[in-house]
């Protein structure tokens, strides 16, 4: 404001010496004169401007869901909260052994692995794990051979399981990726039984999911960038995923909503704390490419309701504004261009 009121009195001062904006020859406007500026100053510059409507999100995980017991018997381990499991490793202890192995795939565990099974997109997607923990399955392919017994055996044997060359249903659990332990459902010391749910289980992918005003659906379309202020405190990046067409409400007295799920972009994509903290998500309402900006600390106000920059000689060069965005202002006139040193605000 004090830029602003300073430059108001110096456009007054200078109207009063007779060295207003005035018409040159050419009938375009001519910097006013007045005496040399001592502030900072800054470039003029060419850059991309994007306003942004700022909306309250969540933070939380991909590919949530339960994780249910494959075995019977006493829990007697489950990993805590926030914990990554790896392919090759186990989820949980049922009678103080290890009775779910995390292998990497789509296709859900639906059948015994076993040498006498028949073909089928699991085997592959098995021998394909067996592969990557550095055992020799043979060809990978949807054909269970000697090579794939030998292959499980040796699993099975680093694993302290006896080697029976078959993967009884439930021994593994196939899931996209890593997975990350939300919560627990059961707790150690308590009797399972197949399909007893026991953990909350999701992947290290970071997601925020944002309610939307189904009235501002504009404002979310699927592919478009955004800027999110993460709970930490830095600015992340995310693209959206997914556009929701059905509105809900929260109750009987709000508005409808559609979910808008985004995906985080870079380091911030990854983690596994703060499930479920509130960030805040910019949405692009306006956009600017490659236009002639300045700090808008640099905009003087003058006299009549007009705009100027001050040049460092002392000069004022009138400008129209335009966007203004992130601290910034899009900004034409005569005599401007791009490089040009004016003074800003301190």
């Amino acid at each position: 404001m004090r830029r602003l009121a300073a430059g108001g009195i110096l456009a007054a001062g200078t109207l009063a010496a007779g060295g207003a904006l005035v018409l040159g020859g050419s009938g375009h406007p001519e910097p006013a004169k007045a005496a040399a500026s001592s502030g900072p100053t800054t470039h003029v510059e060419r850059r991309d401007l994007v306003d942004r409507d700022n909306l309250d999100g969540t933070l939380g995980y991909d590919d949530e869901g339960t994780l249910n017991a494959g075995a019977a018997g006493v829990l007697t381990r489950l990993p805590d909260p926030g914990t990554v499991i790896t392919r090759g490793h186990s989820l949980y202890d049922v009678s103080d052994k290890p009775a779910a192995f995390l292998l990497y795939g789509a296709l859900p565990a639906w059948r015994d692995f076993t040498p006498s099974m028949s073909d089928g997109e699991d085997v592959r997607q098995l021998e394909r794990n067996l592969k990557a923990l550095g055992y020799d399955p043979g060809t990978v392919d949807d054909d269970w051979t000697w090579e794939t017994t030998d292959a499980v055996e040796d699993f099975q044997d680093d694993r302290g399981l006896t080697e029976t060359g078959t993967l009884k249903l439930g021994t593994i659990v196939f899931r996209p990726d890593a997975t990350r332990i939300a919560s627990g459902k059961a707790t150690v010391g308590q009797n399972v039984s197949p399909g007893a749910p026991l953990l909350n289980v999701s992947s290290t992918k970071r997601v925020i999911t944002v309610n939307l005003d189904a009235r501002r659906q504009r404002l979310a379309r699927s592919g478009d960038k955004v800027t999110v202020e993460m709970p930490e405190g830095d600015t992340a990046t995310g693209r959206i995923t997914d556009v929701g067409t059905v509105a809900t409400k929260a109750s009987q007295d709000s508005d409808p909503t559609i979910a808008v799920e985004i995906e985080l972009r870079g380091k911030a994509a990854h983690g596994t704390r703060l499930d479920q903290a509130p960030v805040s998500v910019g949405f692009s309402v306006e956009e600017r490419k490659g236009v002639l900006t300045v700090p808008v600390k640099a905009l003087v106000a003058r006299q009549g309701g007009s705009y100027a920059v001050e040049l460092p000689n002392g000069q004022f060069v009138q400008v129209e504004p335009g966007l203004y965005a992130d601290d910034y202002v899009e900004v034409s006139g005569d005599g401007l261009r791009e490089g040009m040193r004016v003074v800003t605000a301190e």
